[in-house]
């Protein structure tokens, strides 16, 4: 996914919107992230328990078979507050050094530094500044980064990821859900762990769509009725084309989806380039900030986790799309086995829950979910963190394309974005 985040952490009231019947589909939800179709931050009440929580909780020790020494900093990429925060920047949904609770926490245990840096807006963006690095053999200058599952079959098949030593992620091995193991790119998970999994929906201002008389929309069709100017969709084809796809009532199951469908999503999308409609990473969450946007394609913890009190997340009556973001080591990290260390303490499930809690995506750590309704009972009715039935029953997953198929959306979306 691009950028993901902003101002103003959700209240009560918020959370309250956000609730529904969703104790059950956690498990079919990531299923479904898998592809295998079966039919996601907190208040800022929360975040000050994220951080008490975290100054209390160690993760479970790894055990390993001889002494190793943790090297620093750890030089970890992720996207835009994609992690528990606090204070101020809990507040703002914007990273500073030393705002993490998870991280503070990790750096105490270990004595090792961190520089996280939100550095990833786009999965193809970020890649690009590392790829010559990596065709050349050479360090990356990161040693940990997060990527969506097709980037991350792509940097596990070229063979620019470091392969986990599993001796030193106890808790990974263990604490992984069952519905995101044996991924066909990486079985054995030898190279990555997911990070989080979520689903890409609409997003809008209500306040700004009713001062201007247009209704709240419900389908993704309903976006056709804002000003162009105003909308921004996903510079992630992935996740605009298959949005478009549900729109046009073509199922994006990527063994149907046909080239001839790449220009039908060009064909429709084309008119609302020419009227102003732009593609963006989660800078999204900034442009519903400042009102430059009143509606777009939108990540579904962004705006719960990070948008302000106007700024609303639905699960489109055409359907939803599902993806999992991945952690994993590249090639020639120069502190491999810290990044190991960091992986296994995520994979805990209390810590876990503080990621979870906070950003409102879809923990891959088994037991966080019990964890996170100790620390926000209201939690456990909250959609995204807890899919609803009826919202699993309209996920989507169009991750795995053919070199064919990706090949035709490429060429459609690079014309429509002009990238």
């Amino acid at each position: 996914m691009s950028d993901r985040r902003m101002p103003l952490r959700g209240n009560l009231t918020r959370r309250r919107f956000l609730q529904g019947s969703a104790m059950a589909g956690v498990a079919a939800f990531l299923a479904a992230c898998t592809g295998t179709k079966t039919g996601t931050s907190a208040a800022p009440s929360a975040a000050a328990a994220s951080a008490s929580a975290a100054a209390s909780v160690e993760a479970s020790p790894s055990v390993a078979a001889t002494p190793k020494v943790a090297t620093g900093p750890l030089k970890f990429a992720n996207w835009p507050a994609y992690i528990d925060l606090a204070g101020a920047a809990g507040e703002a949904g914007e990273y500073k050094p030393g705002s993490s609770p998870t991280l503070e926490a990790f750096k105490k245990q270990y004595s090792i530094d961190v520089d996280y840096q939100e550095k990833i807006d786009g999965n193809d963006s970020f890649v690009q500044t590392i790829k010559p690095a990596l065709v050349g053999g050479l360090p990356t200058g990161w040693d940990l980064m997060v990527l969506t599952d097709w980037m991350a079959s792509k940097i596990v098949a070229n063979g620019w990821a470091e392969k986990i030593d599993q001796t030193n992620v106890p808790n990974a091995g263990k604490n992984l859900r069952e519905a995101l193991r044996n991924q066909p790119w990486d079985p054995t998970n030898d190279f990555h762990y997911p990070w989080q999994s979520g689903m890409t929906g609409v997003g809008f201002n209500a306040k700004t769509l009713k001062a201007n008389g247009i209704a709240e929309p419900k389908k993704i069709a309903d976006l056709w009725a804002v000003p162009a100017n105003k909308l921004t969709f996903l510079e992630e084809a992935r996740d605009t084309v298959g949005l478009v796809l549900l729109k046009l009532g073509i199922d994006p199951d990527p063994a149907k989806v046909t080239p001839d469908d790449m220009q039908k999503v060009a064909d429709d999308v084309q008119p609302l380039v020419d009227k102003g409609l732009r593609f963006t990473g989660n800078s999204y969450l900034k442009d519903f900030g400042q009102k430059k946007v009143w509606a777009a394609f939108v990540w579904s913890g962004d705006l719960a986790s990070s948008g302000g009190p106007d700024d609303k997340f639905i699960f489109p009556e055409e359907g939803v799309l599902i993806w999992t973001d991945n952690m994993l080591i590249p090639k020639g990290a120069a502190n491999k086995y810290s990044a190991e260390l960091m992986i296994d303490y995520v994979y805990d499930p209390k810590i876990a829950a503080l990621i979870a809690n906070y950003v409102y995506y879809v923990s891959p750590v088994q037991g966080a979910d019990a964890e996170i309704k100790k620390l926000d009972a209201e939690a456990a009715s909250n959609p995204l963190l807890f899919p609803t039935p009826e919202i699993v029953a309209k996920q989507h997953n169009f991750q795995a394309l053919s070199t064919e198929l990706e090949d035709a959306m490429n060429e459609q979306f690079s014309t429509l974005s002009g990238t």
